[in-house]
């Protein structure tokens, strides 16, 4: 918890005052007493959990990755960001040349174990703590520029620091699953909320061996014995004392932070120093006060005037909203909103030029979707369209997003056009705080408010890091790699099931099975920083995992046009169209599959020359 780590950050930034000039970062250099941290078990475990946020956050950055490169969140106040656009050059740093001073500490936490007096037993979980947060942090960089500066021990001023790539991205997945699986044995079976444990170990494991050997095709050199799918299978059946949590909500807000049985690792905040500003919840939360709703005809107006009072960033697409199935009520299965028979039964396609002239809009290229554009009407008058298409559907669903006709922090929501949660709310096309797309999200937000969530009212907090549902995806994914097409759909109706509420996949085929994976994943870990490296690892797959492409295509996901719903006030009717700042120039090569070795580092660094940069970004 947050307050928790006061006392390490002291530590390591009286540790921390001198730097060097070189281009690695290398703090701290000078000696120091030794009682100061290491000879005492209490100040050893704050110097460690100090260092915990430093390879946490780096699974934490949800709005990056559904935001920035992906189409699962819409930018609603700038245009659709370059990186969505290929406008990314090889100055790109990803991360390569800031990690260092984190690494440093696991290094310190490893070696001067070794020599301390404190117990054993505290002295190795130490150890397998600092082995696992290296791990975190070099599998970032490694995830996403495939090589990168291995450091192993703590340097001092007298050492070179002009060091080289590592050889290849079989030796960056060494080094992580070496320091992975030697800290696994070591860590902890239980701790307090927000530790590293075992089961934080076999979690993070899985996850490893899928990218791993989606990247080096499984290579031999990397197993333990086995293929890294079937190590990723046996990490999972490894987990003790987790379960699915039936309340999929809770999980991700106050009610189940400290009692989800789902929850492996999460990184907790304390009201005691913690503020709405400080959480993701001040960007997910639109400011839509009553008095701004009647400046531009919107309405209902909500029943507390100044409610929704933060600083929304990024809504849900879409595109994201359609993969949450529906239960067809005449076939009992689950399909897409417009192909289940209640939708299908009672209402007709409407032109383009008919919801271009029937339905109020902001721009007439809304409508140049192509394949993306879609438009409906009711055929009996009196038929609410909204409920045709949100009714019945996956539970997540209503979990996780805000739609036309929701309960929302005791309002009712209505997203139709000049609705009170509508992108109505703004006379500009976007550069406000309202929902860009007519949805707003409410998976991750707190809903016990006193009078109101806004930027200076004091709040707990957490962040999903590792979850058994997360973890059971990862093992059905292993099991489509080996081909067992029955174990995985069985797997992955563990999730579907539980948290979504849809009857089971029924798929047989390898194809099939794919498609309701995907979809699955996609559901099941929105907002939790998956989709962009789950899309680029079935891509190195290829074949059934990426449309039947060749491994290292083109990911037609990341191609797609963000897009967003219009609904008439009377629910007679909407139209999907495409959202406009630059959102239908969204674009994927293959050099994306790793970012650039920054041009800054190879300037800098007389170990890495320009032969050592990724392909495609010379």
């Amino acid at each position: 918890m947050k307050h928790k780590h006061i006392l390490p950050i002291l530590l390591m930034g009286a540790l921390g005052l001198q730097s060097c000039s070189d281009f690695l970062d290398t703090k701290p250099t000078e000696g120091y007493p030794e009682t100061t941290v290491w000879e005492t078990q209490g100040t050893v475990d704050a110097f460690v959990i100090g260092n915990y946020g430093n390879a946490f956050d780096l699974y934490e950055w949800f709005s990056t990755w559904d935001k920035t490169f992906t189409n699962n969140m819409v930018n609603c106040r700038a245009d659709c960001p370059g990186e969505a656009r290929g406008l990314i050059e090889n100055t790109y740093d990803c991360g390569l040349n800031s990690r260092f001073t984190s690494i440093r500490n696991c290094n310190l936490i490893i070696e001067k174990m070794k020599e301390s007096s404190i117990p054993e037993a505290y002295k190795a979980r130490f150890t397998a703590e600092a082995k696992m947060m290296r791990a975190m942090i070099y599998f970032d960089l490694a995830r996403k520029a495939g090589r990168y500066i291995w450091v192993d021990r703590v340097l001092t001023t007298g050492d070179e620091f002009n060091l080289p790539l590592t050889k290849d991205i079989v030796e960056s997945y060494q080094h992580v699953l070496t320091d992975l699986r030697e800290a696994i044995p070591n860590l902890p079976e239980e701790a307090e909320a927000g530790r590293l444990t075992k089961n934080a170990g076999y979690a993070f494991l899985s996850e490893v061996c899928l990218t791993a050997a989606a990247y080096t095709n499984d290579n031999a050199s990397l197993q333990a014995g086995k293929s890294l799918y079937q190590e990723a299978i046996d990490a999972v059946d490894a987990l003790k004392g987790v379960s699915l949590d039936a309340n999929y909500e809770s999980i991700f807000n106050q009610n189940g932070a400290y009692s989800s049985p789902e929850i492996i690792l999460a990184q907790y905040w304390s009201k005691d120093n913690t503020t709405v500003q400080g959480t993701d919840m001040i960007n997910l939360i639109p400011n839509l006060l009553n008095s701004n709703l009647e400046k531009n005809g919107c309405g209902p107006l909500f029943k507390n005037p100044d409610i929704f009072e933060c600083w929304l960033d990024h809504t849900p697409s879409q595109n994201l909203v359609d993969d949450y199935l529906v239960i067809d009520q005449e076939t009992g299965k689950a399909v897409r909103w417009y192909e289940a028979s209640q939708f299908v039964n009672n209402t007709t396609p409407i032109s383009r030029d008919e919801a271009i002239a029937s339905i109020e809009h902001k721009d007439d290229a809304e409508f140049d979707g192509g394949q993306y554009f879609k438009a409906f009407k009711v055929k009996t008058a009196g038929t609410n369209i909204s409920d045709l298409m949100y009714q019945h559907r996956d539970k997540r669903f209503d979990a996780s997003i805000v739609h036309d006709g929701s309960t929302y922090l005791g309002e009712n929501i209505t997203t139709y056009t000049r609705g009170n949660f509508s992108r109505w709310a703004t006379n500009r096309y976007a550069n406000d705080h309202v929902p860009l797309t007519n949805y707003a999200m409410r998976k991750s937000i707190y809903t016990n408010w006193d009078p109101r969530p806004f930027y200076n009212v004091y709040t707990d907090y957490h962040k999903v890091i590792f979850r058994y549902g997360r973890c059971l995806l990862n093992k059905a994914e292993a099991q489509l790699r080996l081909k067992k097409v029955s174990d995985a759909v069985a797997t992955l109706n563990l999730t579907r099931q539980t948290h979504g509420g849809l009857p089971a996949s029924e798929a047989s085929t390898l194809a099939d099975a794919w498609k309701d994976y995907k979809i699955e994943r996609r559901v099941e870990l929105f907002w939790e920083g998956d989709w962009y490296f789950s899309l680029l690892r079935w891509g190195k797959y290829g074949q059934e995992a990426n449309d039947g492409k060749a491994p290292g295509s083109v990911i037609n996901e990341l191609t797609e046009p963000a897009t967003f719903i219009e609904i008439k006030p009377d629910h007679s009717a909407f139209y999907i169209g495409n959202v406009q700042l630059s959102n239908d120039k969204r674009t994927f090569d293959t050099r994306s599959y790793l970012f650039p070795i920054p041009k800054s580092l190879i300037q800098a660094n007389s170990a890495i020359n320009e032969s050592d940069q990724n392909p495609g970004w010379e």
